[in-house]
Formats: C-alpha cells, structure tokens, sequence
C-alpha cells in the first residue's frame, strides 16, 4: 500500500483549525479500540484491520491533515492489488468508524470519509454443498463439542436465522414435539422452528446451566452467546469453506429441502419469511448459480 501523501494546501487547512489533533494512531488506541472492545463481540478483527491494512498507511498523521483524497488513493490501493470487493469495503468501513467515531467525540470537526460511498458487492450465487462437503461440514461441527460449533449445526439443521438459535430459551424448547419456539428479531412474537431428529439430538446432548435461561450461554450466564464468527471462520478454513457465510447456511438448509422434494411453500414456512420472490427467482431462473444435484 502506498503511504501518505497530503495535499499541501489540505496540511495549511489542518494547521488553520487551531488545535492539535492526535494522530490516528492514539486515537486508535486510546479511545477506538477500548469502545469497540466494550461493544462488538467481532472486535479482534476490525481490531487486525486497523493493525495491518490501517495503521501502516494513516497512524503517523493527525486525524484533521488526512484527506478525502488520501482516503481514496488508499482505496485504489486495494484495487491495484486485485483485492476482493467486499474485502475493500470490510476494510474501508473499519476506517469510516474510526473517523466517525472522532467525530462524534469532538476530536476531529468533519470525517475525510463521509461522502466515499463504496459500491454495494451483489451477491448473485445461490449457496450449495454437494453431499461430501455437507457432510465433512457436519461431520467437523459433531466432532468440536463446542457450543459455537452446536449452534452452526443448528443453522444447517433447521433453516433458522442466527439470532433465532443464539438466543433461544429452554422454556420454549419441546422436545417431545420436535419444536421450538424462536424469538423473532425485533418483536415480541414467535415463530415455530421444527427440528428434524438430528436437529433434536443436539439440542438433548447440550448441557443445562441451572442459572441460565439461554440454551447458548455467553460468559455472563444472564446473556445468551453475542455471535459465532470467530469459531466459523476457523472452521471454513480448515474445510476449505472460506466463501460460506453463515446467512448461506440457512440457504444451504433450503436448498437440501427443495432437493429432496420439499414444496416451496412448505419451505417458505419452515424458513418464517413472507416473501417468497427472491428466493424463487434464484432456485429457479437459469443461470442462479445453484451447484450440481449431487446423486
């Protein structure tokens, strides 16, 4: 990555605001990366993005002499570098937070960020696993034991959302019924999520914590398990997954559906959604993206 070259003219502009700005470098330190340690459970990666593609380029200069176009030259780095798109963007919203952040803490007056839009990465694949993928996926998260790793078998099991698992209490667990009843985001209401006998053998092998109303635990037993990244980046490594989210693994579950026979309104109710349009054009135009039917 290139360094920093200001603009002569934006320096004079710096010197004009009549206060000394810190660098980014201990603004970073010193008030970014205790706030987001204290908010964002993903903290440790904008953490290495800051550390590695950030700080090199923009540490050393004072918040109020970094321009928008140094901002932009630094954008055009990665372009140069034939650096993925959403990666591009990952590492520029890291940066916008850093400034906005500033911003709103009095120690910078404009952010050199705010009118940079970076284009929206489309995602047009429908995501798929044949049968051997699948399973080595399966396969990896019976063998963890961890809880991150029970909750992602979950997603594939079942077709839930995220937030629907991670937050799930054992008072509205019925094993009986192979049901469970999920909070949905955002509401008071919630949805029925049937759960398949391979579904509700995980759910019987995890362990009750008597002092916790979560299925999924976090650290402090009164809040439930914040997010499962760091562990299902790991576990895409290993397994060669790296281009799978986790959104994809309720995808992955839909598309096991349709396979093996599922209508699609059928699956529209499994999946707690209203609009089918999306899904149905993807599943069924040519050209989706959708992987070989394994035999």
């Amino acid at each position: 990555m290139e360094p920093l070259h200001n603009d002569d003219s934006h320096r004079a502009d710096a010197r004009r605001t009549g206060r000394d700005a810190p660098s980014l470098a201990d603004f970073v330190r010193g008030t970014w990366l205790p706030r987001i340690r204290a908010r964002k459970a993903s903290w440790r990666l904008e953490e290495n993005t800051a550390k590695n593609h950030i700080l090199p380029v923009f540490g050393q200069e004072r918040l109020d002499a970094i321009a928008e176009a140094d901002v932009r030259r630094w954008l055009a780095g990665f372009e140069r570098q034939n650096c993925a798109p959403a990666t591009r963007n990952r590492r520029f919203h890291v940066l916008k937070g850093i400034f906005d952040l500033a911003v709103e803490t009095g120690a910078l007056a404009a952010a050199p960020t705010r009118r940079i839009r970076c284009p929206r990465v489309a995602k047009t694949r429908w995501p798929s696993l044949d049968r051997e993928r699948l399973s080595r996926l399966l396969d990896f998260l019976d063998r963890s034991g961890r809880r991150e790793a029970r909750a992602l078998a979950l997603l594939l099991l079942t077709g839930a959302r995220k937030n629907e698992i991670l937050t799930a209490r054992w008072e509205n667990l019925f094993l009986e019924e192979n049901l469970l009843l999920a909070s949905r985001t955002g509401t008071s209401a919630l949805r029925r999520v049937w759960l398949s006998p391979e579904a509700a053998a995980i759910f019987r092998r995890i362990p009750r914590q008597a002092d916790s109303p979560w299925i999924f635990p976090g650290r402090d037993k009164t809040r439930h398990v914040s997010d499962v990244f760091l562990f299902w980046k790991e576990a895409r490594a290993v397994l060669g997954l790296e281009d799978l989210s986790i959104r994809d693994l309720r995808y992955v579950f839909a598309d096991w559906q349709l396979r093996s026979g599922m209508a699609l309104p059928t699956l529209q109710r499994c999946l707690g959604i209203t609009d089918m349009r999306e899904l149905h054009a993807r599943l069924l135009c040519p050209g989706a993206g959708r992987g070989p039917v394994p035999a």
